[in-house]
């Protein structure tokens, strides 16, 4: 496989979801791409979403990644969150620095409605009254925080007006998912960013290529296009250098202690009532669906902890 494909030593797959990353026009520009459509599958499953709420939260966990790419430590944290209008009333995408990210809607089950045939009314099921809000914690005192207005709900739109008008980097943002006997069988996007030092030229350039009739991500994927191919399609420059690329993927972190943590944060007046109703809880995690159930017993130590820190 072709270098541009290695990261750290590691080899990637191009059928596999994968960013990847690259700088072109002598430097001025970078542009990231990237394949998700087992992430998306996998989240289509795991919250069992109608095809709209599935294009809707599949745009927005790939848009999350695609702007999560800049995150370099190892405990850097992304947070997005949609809340709007419509009735999946919002989602929400937490990515880490390694790639991995979940999402959920707070309305699956939503009514599917189309621009045209084959093209999902995406921004009919998110709203187009509401925010975009984006919090980074990189390690700094105090996480970043910025938000803006929907545009559209279409998403990427969305992403795009959040990046020139709260990090004041104008860019470019296309996703897409496609969705064929209620299965996700492509998913991904591209983000192309100016770089310091770029010149009118540079940006007009690239605004060109975007509006001169791009074809849509997802029917590049379909024809077989790699994430690195359709940046050099875009592109169309010939000295495109690539920089390096990782796996992608949907994975929760939750677990039982983490669960935990949470009852604890519940606070000890309603942790006491639980644990005087004598029942077991049953608490579910919103990105997997996971369930975790803690006996009287389980509650009761949750509560000796608390009162042992004072």
């Amino acid at each position: 496989m072709d270098e541009k494909y290695y990261a750290s030593g590691m080899p990637l797959d191009e059928r596999e979801d994968h960013l990847v990353r690259a700088v072109a026009l002598k430097g001025n520009v970078k542009a990231v791409a990237i394949r998700t459509t087992a992430a998306v599958e996998k989240a289509r499953e795991l919250h069992n979403t109608t095809n709209a709420a599935t294009a809707a939260l599949g745009r927005f966990l790939t848009g999350s990644l695609l702007i999560a790419e800049s995150m370099k430590n190892e405990t850097d944290t992304q947070t997005t969150i949609i809340r709007a209008d419509g009735p999946m009333k919002g989602m929400t995408c937490v990515c880490d620095s390694k790639g991995h990210a979940r999402a959920y809607p707070h309305e699956a089950n939503v009514e599917t409605t189309y621009i045209r045939p084959g093209k999902i009314n995406v921004g009919e099921a998110v709203g187009k009254n509401g925010s975009l809000t984006v919090i980074r914690d990189v390690g700094l005192k105090e996480p970043y925080s910025g938000s803006v207005e929907l545009v559209s709900g279409e998403i990427a739109e969305d992403f795009t007006y959040y990046l020139a008008s709260s990090e004041q980097t104008p860019s470019i943002v296309a996703l897409g998912v496609q969705i064929k006997d209620d299965h996700v069988v492509n998913a991904g996007g591209m983000m192309i960013q100016m770089m310091p030092g770029y010149t009118e030229e540079d940006l007009d350039y690239v605004e060109k290529r975007a509006t001169g009739g791009f074809p849509e991500i997802t029917f590049l994927m379909e024809e077989g296009f790699s994430p690195a191919k359709i940046l050099d399609l875009f592109m169309g420059d010939p000295d495109i250098t690539y920089l390096n690329g990782y796996p992608v993927g949907f994975e929760c972190p939750c677990s039982k202690e983490r669960m935990a943590d949470g009852l604890a944060a519940v606070g000890r007046s309603e942790l006491y009532k639980m644990i005087n109703d004598n029942k077991d809880i049953e608490t579910v995690c919103h990105f997997c669906g996971t369930k975790y159930t803690f006996t009287p017993s389980e509650l009761k130590k949750i509560f000796a902890d608390i009162m042992g820190k004072g």
